[in-house]
């Protein structure tokens, strides 16, 4: 058997790893994974040293009460690496935590494959020096992260956004068009429990804002698996019996909506794909908050903006988002003429993820690599 360290802290990050490994398996049945995933990895066999959502935090103020646990975990993986010895680690995004492990790989001699890229681009140089010295391979998602990499002497291979594999055979045919006699939102307050403690609360007092003002006739929270419902429905009262809490997949409720309200992260951006006008929120820690405002080097917070190098979607940032402020910018979204426009403006961002298959061309580079390492 050949075992490989993979490390996915994030659920995006899961979902990447798990479509991942079974290309991998495609290719060699003999290859074993262990190290941190969450449901996705682990229905592809994964042995789980740690599940994710044991390492959900956000922003540095987050980071920073957990140190002494992330410390924990942290030894715990590098014990399991000096046991199980594995050929290569695969490291995916999650870059606090990555970085530092891959700079204890390298003096143990696994070579470390990172997929998904940190957002270097946005945080400025200082981890490039990290990855030219850490990294032995680099796949990316973006074509402009390859050429930021040229830039900076380190080669990186461009394979494409998984999650066109995950939604490519789910898009509509037609622009969906707005039927007034019932108007649906989407509520996408992340995948984090911090994320959903901060934003769901002012999701849903929009949500009721649009529908006392006849502006919407349903609202749709999606919540994800590792997060308990009592979370979620905690923000609801008896009189909110117009949103509904559902567990499905984005592929299967992007399609309905007409407009939505999305926690900034990869959920952005597969809004976006499906061409759903939408506004984009966050909340972090005021120190997470302050610090980037200092090193962040970006017009834009939310991927779906970054990838199409232009606003096509709003952003309510901090305490920025407030109910009234929200409903207006919904509103306006809502207004049929203005929604088909949206919708085709973001059908460039859908372009610019590439076309599927991303997940088995890096499995395809990974696979080239091993051997290369085993030669």
């Amino acid at each position: 058997m050949r075992k490989i360290l993979l490390v996915a802290g994030e659920v995006s990050a899961d979902q990447h790893g798990a479509a991942l490994i079974k290309e991998l398996k495609k290719i060699d049945d003999r290859l074993q994974f262990f190290g941190i995933g969450g449901d996705a990895l682990s229905a592809q066999g994964m042995d789980l040293v740690v599940h994710l959502d044991r390492m959900a935090f956000l922003g540095i103020g987050e980071v920073v009460g957990h140190l002494p646990y992330i410390r924990r975990v942290f030894r715990q993986l590098l014990e399991r690496v000096r046991r199980e010895k594995p050929q290569a680690a695969v490291l995916i995004d999650y870059p606090g935590f990555n970085l530092r492990l891959a700079r204890s790989l390298k003096k143990m001699d696994i070579p470390v494959i990172y997929y998904i890229s940190p957002q270097l681009w946005a945080w400025g140089k200082r981890r490039v020096k990290k990855i030219k010295r850490y990294v032995d391979k680099m796949l990316v998602l973006f074509p402009f992260e390859k050429d930021f990499y040229a830039r900076h002497g380190i080669k990186a291979e461009y394979v494409g956004h998984p999650l066109v594999d995950l939604h490519a055979g789910y898009l509509p045919q037609h622009i969906k068009e707005i039927d007034e006699k019932y108007v649906s939102l989407g509520l996408l307050p992340g995948s984090r429990l911090n994320e959903v403690r901060h934003l769901l609360l002012p999701m849903v007092q929009t949500a009721r804002r649009l529908y006392h003002a006849g502006k919407i006739h349903h609202a749709e929270i999606v919540r994800v698996p590792h997060i308990e419902i009592k979370e979620y429905r905690k923000f609801l009262s008896k009189r909110d019996g117009f949103i509904s809490v559902v567990n499905r997949s984005l592929h299967e409720v992007l399609p309905a909506y007409d407009a939505a309200i999305v926690a900034s992260g990869t959920a952005t951006l597969e809004t976006a794909y499906f061409a759903v006008p939408m506004l984009i929120v966050y909340y972090v820690n005021p120190l997470t908050f302050w610090l980037a405002k200092k090193l962040v080097k970006l017009k834009y917070i939310g991927l779906a903006n970054i990838v199409a190098e232009e606003r096509v979607a709003p952003e309510l940032i901090q305490h920025d988002f407030q109910p009234q402020t929200a409903a207006a910018i919904i509103s306006d979204m809502l207004v049929p003429k203005t929604n088909r426009a949206i919708r085709s403006r973001m059908e460039g961002v859908r372009k610019k993820l590439g076309q599927p298959g991303a997940s088995a061309r890096a499995a395809q580079i990974i696979d080239r690599f091993l051997k290369q390492d085993e030669s």
